[in-house]
């Protein structure tokens, strides 16, 4: 008899922990969706799950302690729920950057007349070769410089501000991700603003020898000219733009741990 009420004690209490480790893991596989080189799709599943569940047995003794077992199969329910999209908010927050530098391409190709030509399969869709190779290098040089151990710190400090098993406000996060968009394409437009100035240039030198020769086909005088013209503007830019674009991302990182303390 009484080893029969220490299992079923025993018993309990693994169901707590299953519920919590459920919990944690949740959050931290929404964060490894979007988390820029973790999360592209590129990287195989099994990758990811294995971190994930790595850190996830690393933070659990930390909130064994502290956590209310739910009652009911509902209250856990939603308390997956909650972690899932509370680990999708703080990933999206962070995947910004890489949306900015994915946009700044795309414009960057737009701009040179190469929008029609696709790049690898890197991306979840065809991206334009531009967009590919500054999205693929800002990843590169993301994971490089150690933007998943930060991602890792601002994951942590995070449960301070939504605790585990609690819903993010509705209008908070609505008005966060409305602030996170203007902010990606105001990024996006400022880091493609050297291709968007030389394609304006062009635009006008080819009105203005068509407007002088008409009988002059400036379509293929022109392009070639403004493709080598953009190749040379993106070797001498690159390492600039990825120098802002990696001081962003520290930026966004620091306001996360900023708005966390």
């Amino acid at each position: 008899m009484e080893l029969l009420t220490s299992l079923s004690l025993l018993n309990g209490v693994a169901t707590d922990n299953i519920v919590l480790v459920a919990a944690i893991f949740t959050r931290i596989s929404a964060l490894a969706f979007f988390l820029p080189g973790l999360g592209e799709h590129a990287v195989p599943v099994r990758v990811r799950l294995t971190i994930a569940l790595a850190l996830t047995l690393i933070l659990s003794p930390v909130f064994i302690a502290g956590f209310n077992p739910p009652a009911t199969l509902s209250h856990t329910i939603a308390i997956i729920a909650a972690e899932a999209v509370s680990g999708a908010l703080i990933g999206f927050s962070i995947r910004i950057a890489v949306f900015a530098i994915q946009t700044a391409g795309a414009i960057a190709s737009q701009s040179l007349s190469l929008a029609q030509l696709f790049g690898s399969t890197f991306a979840f869709q065809p991206e334009s070769p531009i967009a590919n190779l500054l999205m693929f290098t800002a990843i590169v040089v993301a994971v490089s410089s150690g933007l998943h151990f930060q991602a890792v710190n601002v994951l942590v400090v995070f449960y301070e501000i939504i605790p585990l098993g609690v819903f993010p406000g509705a209008s908070d996060t609505g008005e966060w991700a409305a602030n996170r968009a203007a902010f990606a394409f105001s990024a996006a437009l400022s880091l493609a603003l050297p291709f968007v100035v030389l394609g304006f240039i062009y635009n006008l030198a080819i009105g203005a020898a068509n407007r002088a020769m008409p009988q002059l086909m400036v379509a293929f005088v022109g392009i070639p000219a403004v493709t080598y013209a953009g190749m040379v503007l993106l070797a001498m830019t690159a390492p600039i733009l990825l120098g802002v674009w990696l001081d962003m991302v520290r930026e966004i990182l620091d306001d996360l741990m900023g708005y966390a303390s």
